[in-house]
């Protein structure tokens, strides 16, 4: 969900539609104003990544981990934990195996979702970030082309069980609208409360999903936990209201016990 038009289709656009020029500006503005954005310094993601600290992470799973860039970053802040990654492209993650070498990575060949098995998928081509579990979703369609190709997925779940993982001090998912069906391999975990934080993404595909913020509260409720989107100066954590259901009201969200005083008051506000 980060890539975007080309500038040239997207000035020929503006030039035809002044009125949509008009709309696309005040809209930057706003995205510039609350910090949406898929650039990681500037949405609050580097810095959520930074203010872990105070928790002491030792176990980080990165699901979606495409090329690995966000996989050496948590590395880089956190050298004493463990950084599974998980790829759902195997052409893609023939080069994640080669930038993630030793120590303190796991690098999985597959993906993860609701069940343990092999998939189908929405397959734009090796090292590109929208590969996606999601067959109907067709956003990217206009300037990118796609193959259905199958590869591998298993449950947190049964992941946990046969590698020993006890507990997860953050779990970061980027699957292009999958999100929910990670979440749900990871119900037996949620149950334990043996996942500290999650990060997960909200945006058009998950329209294509039909799973919208209402069912991601629903299902963090269920396990008592609270939600906020995150931003550049903090998570702002807040019951359910409907304007959350916008999908540009991320892209980033957050999840934390809701006991969990000093994971709230660490994440809350940078």
């Amino acid at each position: 969900m980060k890539r975007r038009r080309t500038l040239a289709r997207r000035l020929i656009e503006d030039c035809s539609n002044p009125r949509g020029l008009v709309v696309k500006v005040l809209q930057d503005t706003i995205d510039h104003l609350v910090g949406y954005s898929y650039d990681v310094d500037k949405n609050g993601e580097r810095r959520l990544l930074e203010k872990m600290e105070l928790l002491g992470p030792k176990v980080i799973f990165d699901v979606g981990a495409h090329v690995g860039d966000w996989a050496l970053r948590a590395a880089v802040l956190h050298p004493d934990a463990a950084v599974h990654c998980f790829e759902l492209s195997p052409s893609t993650c023939q080069t994640l195996v080669t930038r993630l070498v030793g120590p303190p990575f796991i690098v999985n060949e597959c993906g993860m979702g609701d069940h343990t098995g092999d998939v189908e998928f929405k397959d734009y081509g090796a090292n590109v970030e929208v590969n996606t579990l999601l067959q109907n979703a067709t956003y990217h369609d206009e300037w990118l082309t796609a193959v259905i190709s199958k590869a591998r997925i298993t449950t947190g779940d049964d992941y946990c069980r046969r590698h020993d993982v006890a507990a997860i001090d953050l779990l970061k998912i980027d699957v292009e609208g999958a999100d929910h069906l990670v979440l749900a391999g990871f119900a037996e975990r949620f149950a334990a409360n043996a996942i500290r934080v999650v990060q997960f993404e909200y945006g058009y595909a998950n329209g294509d999903a039909k799973f919208l913020m209402r069912d991601f509260y629903d299902f963090f409720a269920g396990f008592g936990y609270a939600v906020g989107r995150l931003g550049p100066r903090g998570v702002a954590f807040a019951p359910w209201n409907y304007e959350m259901n916008d999908f540009r009201s991320g892209p980033n969200y957050v999840a934390v016990a809701a006991d969990d005083a000093d994971a709230i008051r660490a994440l809350a506000r940078f």
